[in-house]
């Protein structure tokens, strides 16, 4: 009877464990996943299913590092681009969200690579974030103004991988 106890109690402690684990996640991290998913919708304001979203973390002249993501959108029927959503952060600088959304399009080319497939942001992006080129589907790598692969340092690149 006393090892029925012992093992009851273990298996409560342990749920309490991972439910404190799973709170601490939530609370430290920003909330977690549900951060990330208030941030890029499964669906945009027109309907749309998310295409894709994708991250990675680039280097900054005059702050620590540059966070991107950008979520693409598709029509559901025809799969043509509709809208995107750029989202930058300049991580210890001021660490605020820079948030620019418009259309996209398949469109451009990358010197060297008649084939490439070019995603270009149409309406509202910066330049040096306007084309990006789907080396596969899941990564982008982020073109210059000339359609060029950039080139990051030691600590940071210009490819952003697929998140979902």
């Amino acid at each position: 009877m006393n090892i029925a106890r012992t093992i009851v109690l273990f298996l409560v402690l342990v749920v309490f464990l991972i439910g404190g684990a799973f709170w601490l996640r939530s609370a430290y991290f920003d909330g977690g996943e549900a951060a990330e998913e208030t941030l890029f919708q499964p669906a945009n304001s027109r309907g749309d299913p998310l295409f894709g979203v994708y991250e990675g973390k680039a280097p900054c002249e005059d702050c620590n590092a540059l966070k991107i993501g950008l979520a693409l959108y598709r029509d559901d029927k025809t799969w043509a681009p509709t809208t995107y959503k750029l989202v930058r952060v300049y991580v210890g600088k001021n660490n605020d969200r820079v948030v620019n959304e418009g259309v996209w399009k398949v469109d451009g080319e990358v010197e060297g690579y008649p084939d490439a497939v070019v995603y270009e942001l149409a309406s509202s992006a910066p330049g040096e974030f306007e084309s990006f080129w789907a080396i596969n589907d899941d990564l982008l790598m982020i073109l210059d103004e000339d359609g060029k692969p950039r080139v990051g340092n030691a600590g940071f690149g210009y490819l952003l991988n697929r998140t979902r």
